[in-house]
């Protein structure tokens, strides 16, 4: 197994943060392929203990799994991504997951499930100002 050379640690993390970049992009265009990329980015940031580019690629790849249909899969994900969304005391990546969330029980029918954690979300007092940035919510505009 091959080590990285200090020379070759700012070309990863130069990388991580230009396909994090393109995954953002990608989940306002084509969730399913922000998806793909948040994958690549949530290896990368995790064997450089990059947290917050952790937590921003399992939020990616978990709304980009609920747009695909995969409820389960997204709420797993996206739970990962609000522990370390807390861990980081960024309270619009926790109220972003916890929409997330709330849309996956939603969407698996369990609407009591739903209730609750959309009330946890609305408990943060910038959730007008989370809600305006979140253009990935328009993918779940029915919902």
């Amino acid at each position: 197994m091959s080590t990285l050379t200090d020379v070759d640690q700012p070309i990863v993390r130069e990388n991580l943060h230009q396909l994090l970049k393109d995954a953002w992009i990608k989940l306002e265009q084509q969730p399913l392929e922000a998806a793909v990329l948040a994958r690549r980015v949530e290896h990368l940031a995790r064997r450089y203990g990059n947290n917050r580019a952790w937590a921003q690629s399992l939020f990616i790849w978990g709304v980009g799994s609920l747009y695909g249909g995969d409820a389960q899969e997204a709420i797993g994900l996206l739970s990962r991504a609000l522990a370390v969304y807390r861990f980081l005391d960024d309270e619009q990546g926790q109220w972003s997951c916890l929409k997330a969330i709330a849309l996956a029980w939603s969407s698996l029918g369990d609407a009591a499930q739903a209730l609750e954690t959309h009330c946890h979300a609305n408990a943060f007092k910038r959730r007008a100002e989370f809600a305006a940035k979140a253009g990935w919510l328009r993918w779940f505009a029915h919902n």
